[in-house]
């Protein structure tokens, strides 16, 4: 595949959450690259994705998903490279340096081989080979199986999920059937009619309780109001008949209101023809319709008024729309709603005749008649028949959650039990391959499996090598890389090298030493076996991490050296005086304009600092110090209120103030000394010293939220001083910056 040209894409790499190389901007990857940024912005994060590129996965990050493309190809997460990788960073330091013996662990390099030894290693290692072919090929046989048992589970969850939706399995997916078909003892297949069944209950949408019809009793409410009527009926009154008033109903209605009318108003006249009214007439009317008259058509009214009552409550019974009932509900509901309006009908009808009695009786208060009348209870009937209906809808919404976890059980385990025998075939089979793969790994009594026959080979490999050959290796090269011949390694008689310090064991190396130890070990385990720093790509993570400055120049040299001849070359580093080594060495090879230097930063995303892969500022590659690209960061500060946008500026605030004083106050006086000596505002200074000097090593994690604002300030306030007490030096420090 040659070499790597970019990273187009890391996602779920810790602070690589999800970053997409910026082909506009970035230059692809050469044969000799850089990367330079701070601790705590990435840069180790990233090297593991070096790491993992070779075998395609990363144990500590599960779910790392990646795109990176080479001179041929691109390739991702899963898909294995064909060119080896060495990573040194901090996972190799820990690897390697066994802190509590101070031993680093042995390196098995083939010297000088015993001639039958070599022979046999050859055999076993093609035993080997053999062994690794067929425990490969039932790998594949029981990856095959367990793929089409995958796509089984993926399928029937699917089929589940299509089938239940809108219920609580609409998100089904492949772990829940798999998660099913283990509790599933049996088949539990269905038949159409209820598959059916259980599809109409999942796709029903649950609907409210609906209040039933009043079942107030009509008989027993009317029953005394009709035997009223009958009694009234009955009744009799002795008048004065007045035989024309009696054979003319209407004219005795109207003789009788206008009489009411005339002993109300009258003043002796007709109020229709004006004349006199004789007293003999009017007492011939009185006497018609006398006392016992009009308390009879009074209590007939009142009959009359009740009934039209209950007739009007009948009229505005009003039951629910069939929509608001379960569809199963709903014929039985229409065809019982049809015998309540025709048994409502016939009532109401009922009541208009007794009405029409009663109000006949009224004109025959003298007559006695006898009512037959008797009222049906049909109506009553077909609303209890309704209410039931209506009970069985209320009943089904109370327990609508448990019948639709009912059905969608029963459609789960349907579907899981149509791939019930395949998959325990399969399963079967997996468990065939497992057996098989063990037996080749483990071996039995007859044969030596990959386990007993890869010890030994690699007994027979140890057994050849040459301990002091590789530890006197270890000594030259350390003491180059150190400058000083200090720390030397020794053969120990238990395996390893001991590490001592001027002849003495080192029982406490600082984490510069170790850093160098492992990177010394690093450059040796590159000449092994199985590695090819020709056909090779090697990834070095802050090799000089800790180091005082006049290691610095030793490390570079034997770094260059010893990767020179490698296919391709990464190199990480937060140190920006070994950044220039490196830049200087570089800049031999690339003369082009756009040349592999790179920056590891971070920016604030939703309140969560993520890192990228940008161009390395112009400023770190035009100056030779890191002056001008701090100041670059307070100049174009932007705070969004979040700690993690502002926990690394106090530090870069002290540098920027340290490095200022030293050209501006340049003696050898502590800062705050050489900050009274500047003619500024006196709290501000003050301010600006107790900011860089108390807040400078504080973490993202202990950073106080109130102290958010004080960084703004601050950083305002030591801009304002820089140019207040030298802006010939600020001015061109802005322009500087601005050009670049």
């Amino acid at each position: 595949m040659g070499m790597i040209k970019k990273i187009k894409k890391i996602k779920n790499l810790g602070i690589f959450s999800n970053y997409q190389w910026d082909s506009g901007v970035l230059a692809d990857f050469e044969r000799y690259n850089i990367f330079y940024g701070w601790n705590g912005t990435g840069k180790t994060t990233l090297t593991k994705l070096f790491a993992a590129i070779e075998s395609g996965s990363l144990s500590e990050f599960p779910n790392l998903e990646y795109e990176i493309s080479s001179e041929t190809a691109t390739f991702k997460n899963g898909e294995k490279f064909d060119k080896k990788i060495r990573v040194f960073n901090q996972d190799y330091i820990e690897n390697n340096i066994e802190i509590a013996g101070s031993k680093t662990k042995p390196i098995f390099i083939l010297g000088e081989e015993n001639k039958d030894i070599a022979e046999q290693i050859e055999k076993d290692e093609t035993l080997l080979k053999e062994l690794n072919n067929s425990k490969n090929e039932q790998e594949k046989l029981k990856e095959k199986k367990e793929t089409e048992k995958g796509n089984k589970f993926t399928d029937v969850a699917k089929v589940i999920g299509a089938n239940t939706s809108g219920s609580s399995l609409r998100n089904y997916r492949k772990p829940d059937a798999e998660k099913a078909f283990a509790a599933l003892i049996k088949p539990e297949l269905l038949g159409d009619e209820d598959i059916n069944g259980c599809l109409l209950a999942l796709k029903q949408e649950e609907k409210v309780s609906i209040p039933e019809i009043d079942t107030f009793s009509f008989l027993q409410a009317l029953n005394p109001i009709i035997q009223e009527s009958k009694n009234l009926c009955a009744q009799t009154v002795e008048i004065l008949v007045i035989e024309r008033l009696k054979q003319n109903i209407d004219i005795s209605r109207w003789v009788e209101d206008g009489l009411a009318l005339h002993l109300k108003h009258g003043n002796g006249s007709c109020e229709f023809c004006g004349q006199f009214m004789p007293e003999s007439r009017m007492q011939e009317l009185v006497n018609y319709f006398n006392k016992e008259d009009q308390e009879l058509k009074a209590s007939l009214n009142r009959s009359i008024e009740q009934i039209k009552g209950f007739f009007r409550f009948i009229e505005e019974i009003v039951p629910v729309d069939k929509a608001n009932l379960y569809t199963e509900f709903q014929t039985e509901y229409v065809s019982r709603l049809t015998t309540f309006n025709k048994e409502r009908i016939n009532l109401l009808g009922e009541l208009g005749d007794l009405i029409r009695i009663l109000e006949d009786k009224k004109t025959k208060t003298t007559e006695r008649i006898d009512l037959e009348f008797t009222i049906s209870n049909k109506l009553e009937k077909s609303i209890e028949e309704i209410n039931k209906t209506i009970q069985g809808h209320n009943g089904k919404t109370a327990n609508f959650q448990n019948q639709r976890d009912e059905a969608q059980k029963k459609l789960e385990n349907h579907y899981l039990s149509e791939i019930f025998q395949t998959v325990k075939d399969l399963e079967k089979g997996i468990e065939n391959c497992d057996t098989k793969i063990k037996k080749i790994i483990d071996g039995d009594e007859q044969v030596l499996g990959i386990i007993e026959l890869s010890q030994k080979i690699e007994k027979n490999k140890a057994t050849i090598s040459s301990e002091h050959k590789a530890c006197e290796e270890l000594n030259r090269k350390l003491e180059i890389f150190l400058g000083r011949k200090e720390i030397t390694f020794e053969v120990s008689p238990h395996g390893g090298y001991e590490i001592k310090r001027s002849g003495k064991i080192a029982k406490n190396l600082s984490e510069g030493e170790k850093t160098a130890i492992a990177f010394v070990y690093f450059t040796v385990h590159l000449n092994d076996q199985g590695f090819n720093v020709k056909d090779g790509i090697i990834v070095i993570d802050d090799p000089v991490s800790s180091m005082d400055a006049n290691s610095l120049f030793q490390a570079f040299a034997f770094l260059k050296n010893s990767v020179e001849n490698a296919k391709q070359v990464f190199i990480f580093t937060h140190n920006f005086d070994f950044l220039r080594l490196l830049i200087n060495w570089l800049n031999y090879f690339y003369q082009k304009q756009s040349k592999p230097y790179f920056m590891i930063g971070n920016k604030v995303l939703n309140n969560e600092r993520i890192a990228e892969i940008k161009k390395i500022d112009p400023l770190l590659i035009d100056h030779e110090s890191e002056y001008h690209y701090l100041c670059k960061i307070l100049l174009e500060l932007e705070i969004d209120g979040s700690i993690v946008s502002v926990y690394h500026i106090p530090n870069v605030a002290r540098k920027v103030l340290e490095t200022f004083l030293m050209f501006r106050v340049p003696n050898s006086e502590k800062t705050f000394s050489k900050l009274k000596r500047l003619n500024f505002d006196e709290i501000k200074k003050t301010a600006i010293y107790k900011f860089t000097n108390d807040q400078s090593h504080i973490t993202g994690g202990g950073f106080d939220p109130s102290l958010v604002p004080e960084t703004q300030k601050n950083v305002k306030y030591l801009l304002e001083m820089m140019d207040a007490t030298f802006p010939e030096h600020f001015d061109i420090l802005k322009q500087s910056i601005t050009e670049s």
